[in-house]
């Protein structure tokens, strides 16, 4: 059984420094919204090991109201008025409760010009669908990797996983005027073969498609596959987007992504630091802890909470912050 940490405004945790929940700022008019981790599915592929078989101890939530004011205050500082706000996350966004008023509140803030999903699609009803584009959200990034039913069922780790429901939601989603991006991962030797098949199911839909590249990661699952590089994994997108008339290969201007302002980054690697603990991290022999207005995950922390932990930062891209701990 995971642990649940539910996260309050009155906690005084931060919402910006960790990638597993908060707001993440990456120089540009993007903000990523992650309300909460974790995820139905058990999928073979996964890059961050979540999902009803993860080994990762402890999962977390921010409190709806925080989550918003949090982000108006980030949003705010970026100086512009087209803000998107995509909600994302390290599984599952729409395991997040109040997911409707999330949709909300985002597209309702002043500086936010479209609010956009990522989803797998499995907690998605036609019902649900409908709230969702009444809410305002403007785009949905439906991760969708195969129409063929047996392999759907292995990608996603799950016997019930139903491919041809998850088809009828992404009609339904277009029906009810939101934007929609069908997001493959492209598996080499796995769904090479379902590329097509899913560019023909966009064109029907009149959708956009942005297949993406597999790529192993260190805290991800061990599938048995070559990763490829790069420069053929482009080469083959041109030369089906050729074959079958479509723009595979897309950049920031497709979805009007440009540099803006960005938070500053108020740690350098090799700063010493030091905080008390206010949360467990997100994998195990780690330590979540606050330093002036920012979280900092430190590795080979054991640490409880309300501890103060001495570390040295080691990654501190897009005000993410990872330390090691130290002994003395």
């Amino acid at each position: 059984m995971r642990n649940h940490f539910i996260i309050m405004k009155d906690s005084g945790i931060p919402l910006i420094g960790v990638q597993v929940f908060g707001i993440i700022d990456r120089g540009t008019n993007l903000l990523q919204v992650r309300p909460v981790s974790g995820c139905p599915l058990n999928c073979v592929y996964c890059s961050v090991d979540e999902g009803l078989s993860s080994k990762k101890p402890n999962t977390y939530e921010v409190e709806l109201n925080y989550l918003l004011d949090f982000f108006d205050k980030v949003a705010e500082y970026k100086e512009v008025d087209d803000v998107e706000a995509h909600i994302d996350g390290i599984g599952e966004p729409l395991l997040y409760k109040d997911i409707i008023g999330l949709v909300k509140g985002l597209k309702n803030n002043p500086y936010v010009k479209i609010v956009s999903m990522q989803t797998n699609g499995v907690l998605l009803s036609e019902e649900l669908v409908k709230d969702l584009a009444r809410a305002g959200l403007g785009r949905i990034n439906l991760s969708l990797n195969t129409l063929d039913e047996c392999l759907a069922k292995e990608l996603s780790g799950l016997d019930s996983y139903d491919v041809k429901k998850i088809m009828r939601i992404a009609e339904c989603i277009v029906a009810c005027g939101i934007d929609l991006l069908i997001a493959p991962v492209l598996i080499p030797s796995f769904n090479d073969d379902s590329m097509k098949s899913l560019v023909l199911f966009a064109e029907k839909l009149n959708a956009k498609i942005g297949i993406q590249k597999f790529e192993k990661q260190k805290h991800g699952r061990r599938l048995k596959v070559k990763e490829e590089l790069w420069y053929y994994f482009n080469k083959r997108l041109e030369k089906l987007g050729k074959e079958l008339d479509y723009k595979l290969l897309l950049n920031r201007d497709d979805f009007n992504i440009h540099k803006c302002k960005s938070l500053p980054v108020i740690f350098s690697k090799g700063d010493k630091v030091s905080g008390a603990v206010v949360l467990p991290g997100w994998l195990n022999n780690e330590s979540i802890i606050k330093v002036k207005d920012k979280l900092v995950t430190v590795f080979n922390s054991n640490n409880k909470i309300g501890d103060l932990v001495k570390a040295r930062i080691v990654k501190n891209k897009h005000n993410i912050y990872l330390a090691e701990k130290l002994t003395r």
